[in-house]
């Protein structure tokens, strides 16, 4: 039984994969299982993935990103997991690091610090909250079948409900102040192409685990602020308008839901405050203006 199974969904990811997997096989850890799922790759992706006779691979028909996880969780065999993306590169001590933090403190997960490749400044720590991400958090598998946490349908903010489940139901979660995950942002990535709506769905579904497990109203502010910068930070990051004003739109729908105004412990001011101008304007039009003229 290997220690840790990493997981890893590709699609049309030929011009990275190789230092990917590269950047794994040359770990200073080796007590590891490798499980790659094509997700109907075009490209050469599966040609460079059989290169590498230790890799287990499966292949779907681009069921999308979160569902190709789910399929291989299932089929891992390893006591820790990790799921990662297919075009970032990892420090050589990734796996031995954030092992050890895990024994040592005998925690649920281990959660590490990461850095966008070819900007220098622009590290992702995790504080007050870690990032919605898979792929910075080393899990006790344990923990995942306890709790059947799983990732979403959704071609985007798929790993939201996954990475937050882990968050609110882990006993005891350990951050490394080490940065070992060098993230690729991509002209083409699926990031980049996500889908207003499914931010709003994915809170929805953490939600509803919350109450499932009867730690929603001890949790509810922690909730209440992770879900905030969430959907301000997609209104901030789209530049096209429609989408924009889309965010605007779900912001006001999602309210009732979600109750953000009745934050109590606000840990993101600035956020807040362009949520709460968002809620009480009449309309998109005067919302915009006070934005612009720095009235919000």
């Amino acid at each position: 039984m290997p220690k840790i199974s990493i997981i890893i969904p590709v699609y049309n990811l030929e011009d990275c994969l190789e230092k990917t997997i590269n950047s794994i096989i040359n770990q200073t850890f080796s007590d590891y299982e490798l499980i790659i799922v094509d997700d109907g790759s075009s490209d050469s992706s599966i040609k460079i993935i059989e290169k590498y006779p230790q890799i287990i691979l499966f292949k779907n028909n681009h069921l999308g990103a979160g569902l190709s996880r789910n399929y291989a969780l299932k089929r891992a065999k390893g006591e820790y997991i990790l799921f990662l993306d297919g075009d970032d590169i990892f420090d050589k001590n990734f796996l031995l690091n954030m092992y050890q933090a895990l024994i040592e403190n005998d925690s649920d997960c281990v959660i590490c610090s990461s850095k966008e490749l070819n900007k220098k400044d622009k590290i992702h720590d995790n504080k007050p909250y870690p990032q919605g991400w898979a792929w910075d958090k080393l899990v006790k598998k344990e923990l995942i079948e306890k709790y059947d946490l799983k990732f979403s349908s959704f071609n985007s903010s798929e790993d939201f409900l996954f990475s937050y489940g882990v968050y609110f139901l882990a006993d005891k979660i350990i951050y490394l102040d080490k940065c070992l995950v060098f993230h690729r942002i991509r002209k083409n990535s699926l990031s980049k192409k996500r889908k207003v709506e499914n931010i709003f769905l994915a809170s929805k579904e953490l939600k509803e685990l919350l109450v499932k497990n009867k730690i929603f109203e001890k949790r509810t502010d922690d909730f209440k602020n992770i879900v905030l910068k969430s959907l301000v930070w997609h209104y901030l990051d789209f530049k096209n308008i429609y989408k924009k004003y889309s965010v605007y739109k779900l912001i006001k729908a999602y309210e009732k839901e979600f109750n953000i105004l009745e934050l109590t412990d606000i840990k993101f001011n600035k956020y807040f405050k362009i949520y709460k101008n968002i809620i009480n304007s009449k309309n998109y039009f005067s919302f915009v203006l006070k934005y612009l003229f720095c009235l919000i």
